[in-house]
């Protein structure tokens, strides 16, 4: 006898970052979190009080936040605004990623599209989020004690395509067609 159950997808994904080459993060700590907020203006009028008569949409803003839990000084280095990977000429072993604080720098530049993947077998590309415009923001926590596995949080921040019809974010297949 066949049982009804309620299908209410849980577990991990995988993010890709990039068109055409992209960098996979895979191993993550904490769960990859895709967020939406939406600012809003409630309209009133004095006859009214407080009450809203209507409600116009200002805005919305959306980000992913990925914990890395490997360190793999290539790829942190394609999402830190503002660094430089430096491989030592003599030993391609010796790497170090120099962090730089110039104000003013435009983290548009690092700007590509961005594709969360569940990795549920039962998953399909209807379960994907494409944010097609994400620049990369990198916070790093070290936590260095037998307890904590060290984290390297990096947040996208989502910005309008404006030529693709102002599309800040894609629920499901983005190769749907009208």
């Amino acid at each position: 006898m066949a049982t009804n159950y309620i299908d209410v997808p849980i577990g991990p994904a995988i993010v890709e970052f990039g068109s055409t080459e992209p960098i996979v993060f895979d191993i993550t700590k904490g769960g990859v979190v895709f967020s939406v907020e939406t600012s809003v203006q409630d309209i009133t009028v004095d006859q009214y009080g407080d009450t809203p008569v209507k409600t116009i949409l200002k805005g919305r803003a959306a980000q992913v936040k990925i914990p890395l839990a490997e360190y793999d000084l290539e790829r942190i280095s394609q999402v830190m605004p503002d660094s430089e990977l430096v491989t030592d000429s003599a030993d391609a072993q010796k790497k170090k990623l120099i962090v730089k604080a110039n104000a003013g720098f435009n983290v548009m530049t690092l700007a590509d599209k961005l594709v969360i993947k569940p990795t549920d077998p039962n998953s399909t590309v209807n379960d994907y989020i494409t944010i097609p415009l994400a620049a990369p923001m990198a916070d790093i926590e070290s936590t260095y004690d037998s307890d904590n596995v060290r984290i390297y949080n990096v947040t996208f921040k989502a910005y309008v395509d404006k030529d693709n019809g102002n599309q800040l974010f894609i629920l499901g297949d983005e190769t749907a067609t009208a």
